[in-house]
């Protein structure tokens, strides 16, 4: 074994003892997805790319949803706000067919915000 080795070996027989290196328990018996497939070359970096894809998008929908939401409280209606929140929920909708799961927004309540607006307003 080169020193190399040596110092990797003892640096994780010392974060072992720390208990650095255990598994969570939500992770415990959990089976690895795919683990049995046979896959194609360069499928990882397709999977890379079409993760970070979608954290984009995301990120993209986020900060589209923060304008959004400054553009409810200006609303001059019900009507109006009804239309806003109806657009921001079809741009989620195109978002979420683009994006894996885990980046997956969830649609806005048209009441409870209808409900917000009125509050604030009176």
């Amino acid at each position: 074994m080169d020193w190399v080795s040596r110092i990797v070996e003892e640096r994780l027989a010392k974060a072992t003892e720390r208990g650095e290196l255990d598994i969570p328990d939500r992770l415990k018996g959990k089976p690895i997805p795919g683990i049995d497939e046979s896959r194609p070359d360069g499928w990882w970096a397709e999977s890379l790319v079409r993760r970070e894809r979608s954290r984009v998008r995301r990120e993209d929908a986020d900060a589209a949803l923060v304008s959004a939401r400054v553009e409810f409280w200006r609303a001059a209606s019900e009507r109006e706000l009804a239309e806003l929140v109806a657009s921001a929920n079809a741009m989620i909708a195109h978002v979420n067919l683009n994006v894996v799961d885990a980046d997956r927004l969830e649609l806005l309540d048209p009441a409870d915000i209808a409900r917000r607006w009125r509050d604030l307003r009176s």
